[in-house]
């Protein structure tokens, strides 16, 4: 049994590698998301809430780039569960969570402590574990 529900028939081969550079792009799309929102609120940072809050977001670039990168992380993650299986690829949108700690410590110099870095290798860990055939599958997981 495969991961993909539909990947079957003629082109079956170029559909899978179109549906693994799916799977790597939903995490990266959900990072642009993560990064755009932490630009936009260090910017909104000294604006108090209320009507001149509201007036600044909108005149953000970086509202723009938080609107393309949700809707299109929508459609692919529409997408990635209209053609798997969703124990295969909910797991994918967790490296998110190790791509946002990475992304904290290089772009904005916030530290990393020692258990968020324990915790992304055993995000990493249990994606991998989850990932492996199960036992008598014969490997076509």
């Amino acid at each position: 049994m495969s991961i993909w529900s539909h990947a079957d028939g003629p082109g079956r081969r170029r559909k899978t590698v179109a549906l693994w550079a799916l799977c790597g792009a939903l995490p990266l799309l959900s990072l642009g998301y993560q990064i755009a929102a932490k630009t936009t609120a260090n910017t909104l940072a000294t604006v108090p809430f209320g009507p001149a809050w509201f007036g600044e977001l909108m005149r953000q670039p970086s509202l723009l780039a938080l609107l393309v990168l949700e809707i299109a992380s929508f459609a692919a993650w529409m997408t990635a569960l209209s053609e798997m299986k969703l124990s295969a690829a909910f797991p994918m949108s967790a490296l998110t969570y190790v791509f946002v700690v990475v992304a904290g410590w290089t772009l904005f110099h916030e530290p990393a402590s020692l258990v968020q870095v324990l915790g992304g290798a055993a995000i990493l860990g249990g994606i991998w574990l989850i990932g492996q055939p199960e036992p008598g599958s014969g490997g076509n997981q």
